[in-house]
């Protein structure tokens, strides 16, 4: 009878651990969710670069910034190497965007990142399958940190989404700014 007894009461401490690590769990995945992103400045930054071989014009860095106000910014920086050499000079007037996006807009991105637990994602979302093509990388701005996340032709969902509706803030004007940058960085580093 004894060992009946402790069998049952095992089973209730191992069903009762087993609830208290769900809820931690549920805890925990919310945890993810709650996200304070600055006040001042840009609150995520998306850059864009080429996986592939080429020349500084293949590989200039894209940044996009936005902030908690609804400025967007796309801009390009100085290359410089790991020796400190500047492999490319921008100058004082790079072609750059400057926007406003509503604050439905900024809200919406807010609610992606939180959605898709930007922190829960792997630092590196590389898909080593694919030699050539396009990088990315995140970085969320929060009060306290900040976290980047990146990869080259990244086949992870939940990063593909993040990145998806900050680079849709620009898209219509992005492939001109490319081209106009290009020129420009040409003409200055040649």
């Amino acid at each position: 009878m004894d060992r009946i007894i402790n069998k049952v009461l095992l089973g209730s401490k191992i069903i009762g651990l087993m609830f208290i690590m769900l809820l931690t769990g549920c805890t925990n995945e919310n945890e993810f969710n709650e996200i304070e992103f600055v006040e001042e400045g840009p609150f995520v930054k998306l850059e864009l670069y080429s996986a592939s071989s080429g020349t500084y014009l293949d590989h200039f860095p894209k940044i996009i910034t936005i902030s908690k106000d609804g400025n967007v910014q796309v801009f390009t920086k100085e290359m410089v190497s790991e020796n400190g050499r500047i492999e490319m000079e921008v100058g004082d007037n790079p072609p750059t965007i400057e926007k406003k996006i509503s604050s439905k807009q900024v809200e919406e991105i807010k609610q992606v990142i939180k959605e898709n637990q930007f922190f829960s994602i792997p630092e590196d979302v590389t898909h080593y399958g694919v030699m050539d093509g396009g990088g990315s990388r995140i970085t969320v701005y929060e009060k306290n940190q900040q976290r980047t996340v990146g990869g080259e032709n990244s086949s992870h969902q939940k990063y593909n989404e993040i990145e998806e509706i900050i680079f849709n803030q620009v898209k219509d004007e992005y492939y001109e700014w490319v081209k106009q940058t290009e020129d420009y960085l040409f003409e200055l580093n040649e």
